[in-house]
């Protein structure tokens, strides 16, 4: 009996253990943010006493939102909370493109983009993956330098990233379990995303380039042609997401 006793013990203390130093590292995490966000001009939102701040608002242009996703593990017995970083880019394309790693690959599979290739890149791992509703111009839109500033997000210890074009928007994400409860950590991680996402827009004339490569494919019938379906999950990343879910209109 005793025995049990201890075991139940030993239980409870560890779970106090574990609900403590989780109590701890949200407390420093708010702490963080809401510096972080009044020495950035961002807005903070502590929600309630248990849950996980968000910051919104713009940087050098962009809009930010930061805040904690759930990500359902794959055998769907519990979820993962991840720290978001989403920046809206000010560039869109004329078709839907995907780039993702980690978490957020069986997530771009699942879409309808059903066109897929392997970028010849330095660094790039076979576990990343490309795909589009039409190849000609995510290669074209996809060039060295700026599949470089991805890898280098996705490169990050742990992190999943995606970079979305969809509905006449784009957008770029990275997910990490790091709660980033360190202003240092989080102003870096920040920083990153902003010189990767002033990489991706597209420069003068390349709107027009794209934009005539997609109705080249289009009407010779080929991978690209418009779809008038949704092409997006409403739960798409299991958390805030800055792009419309709505059907294209290209």
């Amino acid at each position: 009996m005793n025995f049990f006793i201890l075991i139940w013990v030993a239980v409870t203390v560890f779970l106090l253990s574990f609900w403590g130093w989780s109590i701890v590292v949200l407390y420093k995490q708010k702490q963080s943010w809401k510096q972080f966000a009044k020495n950035r001009g961002l807005r903070y939102r502590s929600n309630s006493v248990f849950d996980s701040p968000e910051i919104t608002g713009a940087l050098k242009d962009y809009k930010v939102y930061i805040f904690t996703a759930e990500h359902e593990a794959s055998d769907g017995r519990y979820a993962r909370r991840l720290t978001s970083i989403e920046v809206s880019l000010k560039s869109a394309l004329p078709v839907s493109v995907a780039v993702a790693s980690g978490g957020m690959v069986k997530i771009v599979e699942d879409l309808n983009f059903h066109v897929e290739y392997r970028p010849d890149l330095h660094g790039w791992d076979n576990s990343y993956i490309v795909r589009s509703r039409n190849e000609a111009v995510a290669r074209e839109y996809l060039t060295e330098r700026r599949l470089q500033e991805v890898v280098k997000l996705m490169k990050l210890k742990n992190s999943w990233v995606i970079l979305f074009f969809s509905s006449g928007q784009g957008l770029l994400r990275i997910d990490t379990p790091d709660p980033l409860n360190d202003i240092k950590k989080i102003d870096s991680y920040v920083s990153k995303m902003l010189q990767a996402a002033q990489v991706l827009e597209l420069e003068k004339g390349e709107k027009e380039k794209l934009a005539y490569k997609a109705e080249q494919k289009e009407i010779k019938g080929g991978a690209g042609s418009v779809s008038r379906t949704p092409e997006i999950p409403d739960d798409l990343l299991e958390g805030p997401i800055g792009l419309t879910l709505e059907e294209d209109d290209d």
